[in-house]
Formats: C-alpha cells, sequence, structure tokens
C-alpha cells in the first residue's frame, strides 16, 4: 500500500490513502473515504495496516492516543508549507 492510491475495503467502501506514518512498528494511513464518484467526501479516518501470515488486513483506528500521535506526526510533517503558516 501506498500514498496516492485507493484501496477498497471489505465493507466496500473506498478510501484514498493521503499520508502515511509509522508508529510503534505499526503502518498507518491517514485516508479520505470516497463516494459513489470516487470524490472525496468529508469523513477522514486512519487506517492501520496489518500484515499477518502472508495476507494484508485493514483496520479503521479508533485508539485516542494513538490517532493523537498520529496527527501530530502529520502536522510536523507539513508545518511551514503554507505562507498561512509563517
Amino acid at each position: 500500500m501506498k500514498v496516492d492510491t485507493v484501496i477498497t475495503l471489505a465493507s466496500g467502501k473506498e478510501y484514498l490513502l493521503l499520508l502515511e506514518e509509522s508508529y510503534k512498528n505499526d503502518s498507518y494511513f491517514l485516508s479520505v473515504l470516497l463516494d459513489d464518484k470516487k470524490e472525496p467526501t468529508d469523513k477522514y479516518v486512519v487506517l492501520k495496516v496489518i500484515e499477518k501470515d502472508g495476507e494484508t488486513r485493514v483496520l479503521e483506528e479508533k485508539n485516542l492516543i494513538i490517532l493523537q500521535q498520529l496527527f501530530n506526526d502529520y502536522s510536523a510533517q507539513y508545518e511551514g508549507m503554507f505562507p498561512e503558516d509563517k
């Protein structure tokens, strides 16, 4: 899995992977849900990638401590990149 790709979960929902981050040896992606027309919605989620027995599984991360750390990391990656940040 890599940034700027679309994945489809078992539920049939499609997500565009926006940012990748590692935390405690796990991989996470900040992702946006796509609608029926493949357009981004206003629903963003963090997806955790689990590799086990040669299979890749993706779950929505709900742990608030992990989410806070990841959002801090995502923000730090882009700090100062926009004129309004200066």
